[in-house]
């Protein structure tokens, strides 16, 4: 076996799947002969066999095995089986030809199933997804090292496995889908083998023709870069699922590879191979936050609608943690002490009179009257700090206050160019899609400086009236949830409500709004005394209000803004200000 893991790992790195572990466990008693799994995280194999399994035994594998010149049948299984494996991603790493290639194709290809299938047969969808990506990407494993018949041996040990069973033939969807992939790459002797598992009735036939001919799939085809159109893949997969949906029964045992986890039954390996159960790795990931994530942002670049898989509220919460992560932020350091200057993110028009030429910002250029100047940064940020290197005590709580009343659909040039909607219901150029970048770059930011599971967090929308959301670490998800649900009405401020939220703890708030505070008057006592124990910043989107120039008056900070790339950075970076306060110099005696 050593000697075989050696094969193996010299065959996955010549493929370009590099790093991650291959393992080979033997077993007694095992559900199949033969299965394998791949772990999403780190790319680690594992391949499971029965103790005493060949899948060259009887007469007519012996026969194949010569023609084939196959000289180690274990040997040749395991290899396809991983060859098939990475070609689901890429075969070889870095030419795009694998499929579904990544979890966002695999999710269009599902929805593409889905919508063929009838209601009584979507419970089957991500068998038939699964056997479609197989058959888009077997002709490529033949054709990148002109044999695939360590796959043909599975399929016939497939057909083995049903005799077992008592069932003479495969059942008619997994026949028409090994003559598929004979249709696409198998040569006589392939086909030779495996015709002694074909009932030839003739529904299964018709279902091979009406897929041939729906999806143009060229008999023998080489090359097979058509099959890689991904473009092509949700129609293709749906004709798919059609033609063959009246072929489909309940229980669906055999498997499309050894890699599938997913049987038609629902059901789980049985055996001691429970343990380790199969998977090719797509599944798997597609149920973790980076595959959220990954379907969430595929949906969203290409200009896709939500998929029909996740809730509205948890693709837009995936791709706001994936947008933010572009917000550029540094990682403190640990021990240095140094003055440092925030990169200026707002400007206005160089004043002669005013301004000092050495501040000018030549890359930030202005029209101004009708004549041409430089930009000069507003508020400037310098602070000379002690660099994190151990938590020390900081604020009980983080809160974020968002105006979510009806103008902060707006752009942030008051234009109604919001950009695209069809996944970001207020527009990804909307003043609140940006208010909800920062929301999350400065909660990636507290959890990249290992502060964010020591604090509570909260979200206050107000509009016509406020709405409050608090969570420790462990319920963030629900927070988010809150931000993601703006109700556009009016701009009115309940201070009773901030007071209730912060009573009793020091805090750090941030407030951003785009326009004046209706009830400002009557609520500004109440609002100001509830902040007495915290460190509180106001970013305002535009120009000055009265509720912003009596912030100033009592010695807020505040800071003004006219672009959504602004306000979505100083949103990070006047939170990075406020708690490198509380971060205790190393180099001290504590």
């Amino acid at each position: 076996m050593q000697t075989l893991k050696q094969k193996l790992y010299e065959t996955k790195n010549r493929l370009g799947l590099v790093g991650g572990t291959i393992e080979i466990n033997e077993y007694d008693e095992t559900e199949n002969p033969f299965s394998a799994r791949i772990s999403p995280r780190g790319w680690n194999v594992e391949m499971i066999l029965r103790k005493g399994y060949n899948p060259v035994s009887d007469k007519r594998q012996k026969a194949y095995a010569r023609a084939k010149k196959i000289s180690d049948g274990l040997e040749t299984l395991l290899t396809d089986a991983l060859k098939h494996e990475i070609a689901h991603w890429e075969l070889p790493s870095g030419s795009g030809m694998g499929c579904p290639y990544d979890l966002h194709y695999h999710d269009l290809i599902l929805e593409g199933i889905e919508s063929g299938l009838p209601d009584d047969k979507k419970s089957l969808a991500g068998y038939v997804a699964n056997a479609f990506e197989d058959l888009i990407i077997n002709p490529r494993c033949k054709e990148f090292d002109g044999s695939f018949s360590g796959q043909v041996l599975f399929w016939d040990n497939e057909g083995i496995l049903c005799r077992e069973k008592g069932r003479k033939t495969f059942t008619p969807f997994y026949e028409a889908f090994v003559k598929l992939n004979m249709h696409l790459f198998g040569d006589k002797t392939d086909k030779a083998l495996l015709k002694r598992h074909y009932s030839n009735d003739s529904k299964v036939d018709k279902s091979v023709k009406q897929v041939v001919r729906n999806l143009s799939l060229q008999e023998a085809i080489s090359p097979t870069s058509p099959l890689f159109d991904k473009s092509a893949w949700p129609n293709m997969a749906h004709e798919f699922a059609k033609a063959v949906a009246p072929l489909l029964e309940n229980n669906q045992n055999e498997r499309p590879s050894a890699f599938s986890g997913e049987q038609g039954n629902g059901g789980q390996n049985q055996g001691n191979e429970q343990k380790h159960p199969a998977g090719n790795g797509i599944e798997q990931k597609i149920g973790t936050r980076e595959g959220a994530e990954e379907v969430a942002y595929g949906r969203y670049a290409s200009g896709d609608e939500h998929s029909p898989h996740f809730t509205s509220h948890e693709q837009l919460d995936a791709l706001y943690q994936r947008l933010a992560r572009s917000i550029p932020v540094a990682v403190e350091s640990k021990t240095k002490k140094q003055s440092l200057t925030i990169a200026p993110l707002n400007f206005k028009p160089f004043d002669e009179d005013r301004d000092d030429i050495a501040r000018a910002k030549l890359s930030k250029i202005y029209l101004d009257d009708g004549e041409i100047t430089f930009g000069v940064q507003r508020h400037p940020l310098t602070v000379t700090a002690n660099m994190k290197s151990q938590r020390k005590s900081f604020p009980d709580f983080k809160l974020v206050m968002l105006d979510n009343s009806g103008s902060m659909r707006q752009a942030p040039d008051l234009s109604n160019n919001v950009g695209r909607t069809n996944f970001i219901p207020w527009g990804e150029n909307s003043k609140y899609h940006y208010a909800l970048l920062g929301l999350y770059g400065i909660e990636q930011f507290l959890q990249n400086q290992e502060i964010a599971q020591y604090i509570q967090h909260g979200v206050s929308l107000f509009s016509s009236a406020t709405r409050y959301k608090e969570s420790d670490f462990r319920g963030l998800a629900e927070v988010r949830k809150h931000a993601l649900s703006p109700d556009w009405g009016n701009t009115r401020l309940d201070a009773s409500s901030l007071t209730n939220a912060l009573q009793g703890r020091e805090s750090f708030v941030l407030s951003i709004s785009d326009g004046g505070i209706e009830n400002w008057n009557s609520e500004k006592t109440a609002f100001k005394k509830s902040l007495e124990n915290s460190s509180y910043a106001h970013i305002q989107i535009g120009d000055r209000t009265d509720f912003t120039n009596e912030l100033e008056a009592w010695g807020v900070p505040v800071f003004y803004v006219n672009s959504g790339e602004e306000l979505s950075r100083l949103m990070v970076d006047v939170t990075k200000q406020s708690y490198r306060r509380y971060v205790k110099d190393g180099n001290k005696k504590s």
